[in-house]
């Protein structure tokens, strides 16, 4: 159970963006083989790959922080000592905490307003709350993974004090 974990753990995000790039490639060659070789379209298959492109653009948020590949502006912070980019470093991982734990907050009540309002997708009929739930959900898995790097971070700097200290 302990190696489901793990694998869990690690593999998360990138099964879910590969199951949905495989299905939005699979629904997009369908349509272009109903479009030229039989004249007829489907009406639902751009709704689909829309969605899952939204979807997977919210899950992947967890992936990006996993593998430490988020957006940072680290120019200016080149030009300090060692110690002020530690504290940046540790700044950079705290606000990007607050920022998804507030877009998860007001994920959540987007989605529950797309749940009261009813509204479906037009093809495919599909409850929006499906799309809103992806921002809420992402962003949930965001923080999540958040907290794992900030515990990381710690860890490691805590060992590397304690490597030191017994030199």
């Amino acid at each position: 159970m302990k190696k489901f974990w793990k694998w869990f753990d690690e593999n998360f995000e990138e099964c879910l963006l590969m199951i949905l790039l495989i299905l939005m490639t699979a629904v997009m060659f369908a349509q272009i083989i109903m479009r030229f070789v039989y004249r007829e379209s489907m009406s639902w298959p751009e709704e689909f790959c829309r969605f899952s492109f939204v979807i997977s653009g919210f899950l992947s948020i967890g992936y990006c922080i996993r593998k430490n590949k988020m957006l940072k502006v680290d120019i200016l912070v080149g030009f300090f000592p060692d110690s002020v980019k530690k504290v940046f470093d540790l700044a950079g991982r705290i606000v990007t905490l607050i920022f998804f734990t507030y877009f998860s907050y007001y994920g959540y009540f987007a989605m529950m307003n797309s749940v009261r309002g009813g509204m479906k997708s037009p093809a495919m009929e599909v409850p929006m709350y499906v799309l809103y739930g992806s921002v809420f959900i992402g962003s949930v898995i965001g923080v999540i993974r958040q907290i794992q790097d900030l515990v990381k971070w710690f860890w490691k700097k805590d060992r590397k004090d304690n490597k030191e200290v017994a030199e």
